[in-house]
């Protein structure tokens, strides 16, 4: 069995749903590449987060934020950097600015490995990064990040975007206690193969959020990081396959995000994926149920499903409950809701 598989299926024995979510977190780290995690407050981003810095056994760095700035006080330790940047959660950085700063400072050196910039009061250098970077985000902040010019001139094409859907329905106080290797080194495993059903599978994924020199970029990479962990020095179908199911849920952004123009005008439907995340995580949520994970009334619940008719429906029963359409319940299969493994 695949490393990145058994994975998941330790992590879903105890924390049912979160295995895929601690397997790009891995995988991202691996690549070195950045990671962006986008899910309301409750559904195990920072366990996801605790579990992937144990499993890197200190490789991993932890921070609350990380700006340009903080960067010149850090610059030597960060030289020549080969670990993992976790900031564990952007919401507990209050400056609008600083959030933005933090994602596009980590998108920006992950993907050139270098940074030179001079200021009026300061000038901050920093070479030969090759390290990975995961941040943690609400969706109530999406909708700052990708109104800024940043989105698109960095963000959009340098960092992946992962919208983890499942809400625990059994919470637990503590990590699972598993066995994790590093496999082999991402230098030592050969180019994989830009050919056939699979990889185009691959790119028509990664087209929903990057241009297609990105993919052509970004994929191969974390096909061999996927080989690598499960410590081979060849890419081979089962990579691809294993690859497919974590990134599907990138798919999501396709729809939770609306644009005005090509490149100004963009709205995240932060009340669309809060619904997604209850549908995905309860099947028919009935009101009370969201109404206890986002501690608003039920009435508001109500006025919410009322303005995505597309989305979902109000079922009048005892109790009320909230009920996917048709093209809601494709969406999340595509996506990768009910996918096992």
């Amino acid at each position: 069995m695949h490393k990145l598989r058994n994975l998941i299926r330790q992590v879903n024995k105890t924390h049912k749903g979160l295995g895929p979510l601690v397997a790009i977190n891995i995988l991202t780290s691996k690549a070195k590449k950045c990671l962006l995690v986008i899910s309301p407050a409750g559904c195990g981003k920072s366990v996801a987060t605790d579990i992937t810095h144990m499993l890197l056994r200190g490789q991993a760095i932890k921070y609350t934020s990380l700006t340009l700035a903080g960067l010149i006080r850090l610059r030597d330790q960060f030289s020549n950097f080969t670990g993992s940047i976790i900031i564990d959660d952007l919401g507990s950085e209050k400056s609008e600015w600083s959030r933005v700063s933090t994602i596009n400072v980590l998108a920006t050196i992950v993907h050139t490995h270098n940074i030179h910039k001079v200021t009026a009061t300061s000038e901050i250098q920093l070479t030969n990064f090759h390290g990975s970077a995961a941040l943690n985000i609400q969706p109530v902040l999406m909708n700052q990040l990708v109104g800024t010019e940043d989105w698109i001139a960095v963000v959009r094409d340098k960092a992946l975007r992962y919208y983890h859907l499942i809400r625990p329905t059994v919470p637990k106080d503590y990590i699972p206690k598993l066995n994790f290797d590093q496999g082999t080194p991402l230098e030592q495993v050969n180019k994989s193969h830009h050919k056939g059903k699979l990889w185009y599978q691959l790119i028509q994924i990664g087209l929903t959020q990057w241009s297609y020199a990105r993919c052509i970029e970004h994929i191969p990479t974390l096909l061999r990081a996927t080989a690598a962990i499960d410590g081979r020095q060849d890419v081979t179908g089962e990579d691809y396959r294993i690859l497919i199911k974590l990134l599907k849920p990138m798919q999501i952004e396709r729809y939770a995000i609306t644009s005005w123009d090509f490149e100004t005008g963009r709205n995240f439907l932060n009340n669309i994926y809060c619904i997604l995340v209850e549908i995905a995580s309860h099947g028919q949520p009935t009101l009370q149920t969201i109404s206890e994970d986002y501690k608003i009334s039920p009435s508001t619940v109500e006025r919410v499903v009322a303005s995505a008719p597309e989305w979902c429906f109000k079922k009048t029963n005892s109790p009320t409950k909230i009920v996917p359409t048709e093209q809601c319940t494709k969406i999340l299969n595509l996506c990768g809701v009910n996918q096992t493994w």
